[in-house]
């Protein structure tokens, strides 16, 4: 009160302490505390429901995670692809039907290798005169070098790469020995199309100098058979032989390949919803309760749009039925606590023996309704409850956002108000402190003035 007021800083002096600043603090604090506290402590408890309906609408977000996968059909055709043997491997698309693939491996689909002859160094020539080199493949593409007596085996590398359009590769390798470099030439592509010719078309000699061999078996197409069904490919990587399913070969030899459904990602899937959902319910659970006995309350106790939530889902989930099936047929049930619990032996069940008949249940019978299942319902409940404009999560909040918004306005109201208050009473003080002051200087001259008078008549 003092700083505000520092022109009166000699308050309570002429009234020796009865009129001071001390006294303006204790009557400004009892206001305070009839005035600004109550509204301090309405403006605390709405700051703790925002921070518990951020909480509560991040569980729902996350419940809605769960409903939201259960409710797509990716999740109940995804597929589980395992390889007995090492030949061969694959990938396979959701959707693909199960099925097991015997793949026997003759041999794989290989490049066309070729390397020269021996040269000292990498800058050394390999022809004597001029010429035109023709690089050619089996399936037609061909272009040409046009090369001297100048010529380096680099500069025919370089002039190769610039040249065959990606068809073919070059590059110097040293071998080591006494002259250890080589050019060596490679197909980018396999099969037996991509076998590579070479050929002196200027007149001149330089195909024989460079004295080119093949590699290995040259350029072939990969031959396999596929359940036992004789087939041939010029790429190790088929994707054109099961619609959905790509098959990479990656040497001789047998291996078997099972397709069979992903049921790991559904039961994961399954398994978070309950996780999820028990979250939630614990929150509301406690957010809305009351004690009797201790006669204390939960945050969002008496809060029609939270309290109304676990009600909400809980007759979806449990009065929710296809074909005369409910939940509690695939293993799903509620326990005394209110939570989710699976009986994983009957789920388990359910999947192995008729795998259709939970994806109708959870997603959605694709024979009448598409999205009629449990999951699309709950997940477009949810969605109704805290992410559309008008929700019951989203109105409440903007509830408490302006009633934050309003309680702060009062107390910056009533703060200034009791600052005005305090601060024409502590001037009020100051003028009576002045008076007193005053009156009490008077006294003590009269006061002397008697004194004087009696001592000079004694």
């Amino acid at each position: 009160m003092a700083n505000s007021l520092g022109a009166l800083s000699s308050l309570g002096l002429g009234s020796k302490g009865a009129l001071s600043y001390s006294t303006i603090d204790k009557l400004k604090k009892a206001d305070e505390a009839s005035i600004i506290t109550p509204i301090d402590d309405k403006i605390t408890a709405d700051k703790s429901k925002e921070a518990a309906l951020d909480k509560l609408t991040t569980l729902l977000a996350t419940l809605k995670g769960s409903t939201s996968a259960l409710s797509y059909d990716t999740i109940y055709s995804q597929t589980s692809v395992a390889a007995n043997g090492t030949s061969a491997s694959a990938t396979a698309q959701s959707g693909v039907s199960n099925q097991t693939i015997t793949l026997n491996v003759n041999n794989i689909a290989t490049n066309d290798i070729k390397e020269s002859k021996s040269f000292a160094s990498s800058t050394s020539t390999f022809t004597s005169s001029n010429d035109t080199l023709k690089f050619a493949l089996q399936g037609g593409s061909s272009f040409s070098v046009n090369v001297g007596a100048t010529t380096t085996i680099s500069d025919l590398a370089q002039s190769i790469n610039n040249d065959s359009n990606g068809t073919i590769s070059a590059s110097i390798l040293n071998v080591g020995g006494t002259n250890p470099y080589k050019l060596v030439i490679k197909s980018t592509a396999t099969g037996a199309s991509n076998a590579i010719t070479v050929s002196s078309t200027g007149g001149g000699t330089a195909a024989n100098d460079l004295s080119l061999t093949t590699v290995g078996n040259g350029a072939q197409d990969a031959s396999f058979t596929y359940n036992g069904i004789s087939v041939s490919r010029s790429s190790n990587d088929i994707t054109d032989l099961i619609t959905g399913v790509d098959i990479k070969l990656l040497s001789s030899g047998q291996t078997t390949i099972k397709i069979s459904q992903d049921t790991k990602s559904l039961s994961d899937e399954v398994n978070s919803f309950i996780t999820n959902y028990n979250n939630l319910i614990d929150n509301l659970n406690t957010t809305t309760s009351y004690n009797a006995k201790t006669k204390k309350a939960g945050i969002f106790q008496g809060v029609s749009q939270i309290r109304d939530i676990q009600s909400n889902l809980n007759n979806q989930i449990f009065s929710f039925n296809v074909n005369g099936k409910f939940l509690s047929d695939f293993g799903i049930t509620q326990n005394s606590a209110g939570h989710l619990q699976l009986d994983n032996a009957t789920f388990q069940s359910a999947l192995s023996t008729n795998p259709q008949s939970i994806k109708d249940f959870f997603e959605g019978s694709t024979t009448n309704n598409p999205n009629d299942g449990l999951f699309v319902t709950l997940n477009n409940n949810l969605q109704s409850i805290f992410m559309n404009q008008n929700s019951e999560i989203p109105l409440y909040k903007s509830y408490l956002d302006t009633n934050l918004k309003n309680l702060n306005d009062q107390k910056t109201q009533q703060t200034q108000r009791l600052t005005d208050k305090y601060n024409i009473l502590a001037k009020k003080f100051a003028a009576y402190d002045s008076i007193i002051a005053n009156f009490n200087q008077a006294s003590q001259s009269l006061q002397m003035q008697i004194s004087s008078f009696i001592n000079t008549k004694g």
